[in-house]
């Protein structure tokens, strides 16, 4: 059987599940696979901006070590995207952007000291292992032959046009 090749952005090994909760008033204490306790975890996420903006943002993010699984809240990052873009460039707040991997502690630490070049970022970045958006299905009483619909998360307040 012939082996699926895929792209890597980062030149470093592939890192983490990656779980983005588009529901700002959910927050996720247990892991959604394993239904156990998640605990913390702080690294730098790098994230693409269009046109070509590449963002390394400490942040948060939910973590279960029995999947590898990173969980972040959209409503967050978009928030601190917000802030950083209204002092950069205020014309690109609300434009697409691509949560690509995370990038290495010690590369992120020097990266507030001087800017890093494209090349070095690259060099420091681990891909995610799989990455997908979140949906939840509504609660409540169902036929046994029908399926809840999935709830559609709330549109952005902040990261907007």
């Amino acid at each position: 059987m012939a082996q699926k090749k895929t792209k890597q952005f980062g030149k470093l090994a592939p890192k983490y599940n990656y779980s983005l909760n588009p529901y700002p008033n959910l927050k996720f204490s247990k892991c959604p696979i394993f239904e156990k306790k998640t605990g913390q975890r702080k690294l730098p996420l790098l994230i693409h901006v269009d046109p070509i903006h590449l963002i390394s943002l400490n942040y948060t993010n939910r973590y279960c070590s029995n999947c590898d699984l990173l969980i972040g809240h959209k409503h967050e990052i978009e928030h601190h995207l917000t802030k950083t873009f209204s002092q950069l460039k205020p014309q690109d707040i609300g434009n697409n952007y691509l949560i690509m991997g995370t990038v290495e502690k010690k590369s992120w630490r020097a990266g507030l000291k001087q800017p890093q070049f494209f090349d070095e970022l690259i060099q420091n970045t681990h891909d995610f292992k799989s990455y997908e958006e979140l949906r939840m299905t509504m609660a409540g009483w169902f036929h046994k032959d029908q399926t809840p619909p999935v709830m559609t998360p709330s549109l952005s307040t902040e990261w907007v046009k």
